[in-house]
Formats: C-alpha cells, structure tokens, sequence
C-alpha cells in the first residue's frame, strides 16, 4: 500500500511545549531546555545554564513568533512575503528549509489542516 502524499503547504507546524523566542535587548532567542542526563549533571555540577539560547536573526524570530499551531506554511509564507517581500522569488523554498531545519533538531510537530 503506498503512502499518501502530504502538501507541506497546508501543513500547520507546531513548536514543542518547552520551546521559548524570548526578546533582550534587541535581540531574539530561541530558548531550549536541556533535558538529557549528562545536560542535566553538567547543569547541577557545573552549574551551567538550565537552557540553551540560540541566536535569532529577524526572519527566524519571525516565522517562529508566529507558529503557533492555528497557521499553515502557506499563511506564515503570505505573512512573510508581507513584512520582507519576495524580490527573488525564494522566500518559501527558504522557510520551507528553515522549518526542515527546526524539525530535524526535534523542535517542531506538524498537524494536518
């Protein structure tokens, strides 16, 4: 039996729960908690940081602002072609790949439309 085909576009994606973009200063920040044993050894031993902060730059801070469970990939891409444009014509094959990119660190869920 073959797999059904999905349309990434109609797609919603959704952060996991313990995922935070946090704003300093001028800057945003993906905040992640580090959960894993030897994280969690070094975080009571060594006393680092209970979670990882990864720097933002404003098209990141502003797809990820924006999942919020009730959005498809087609409407953060109208929103995005709103606020930076579309001068080359890239825009969702580059938010497509940062979604994928997101996903493969295990952050992100998807729901279907």
């Amino acid at each position: 039996m073959a797999k059904e085909k999905v349309n990434l576009l109609d797609q919603i994606p959704i952060l996991k729960e313990k995922l935070q973009v946090t704003k300093e200063e001028d800057k945003a920040y993906l905040l992640v908690a580090r959960n894993n044993p030897v994280e969690k050894i070094a975080i009571r031993f060594f006393k680092q940081k209970a979670f990882r902060k990864i720097n933002l730059d404003a098209e990141g801070e502003f797809i990820l602002s924006r999942i919020d469970g009730k959005k498809s990939v087609l409407v953060l891409e109208e929103e995005f072609n709103r606020v930076f444009g579309n001068d080359d014509g890239m825009s969702l094959a580059r938010l497509i790949r940062f979604l994928q990119i997101i996903e493969s660190y295990g952050w992100l869920k998807w729901k279907s439309a």
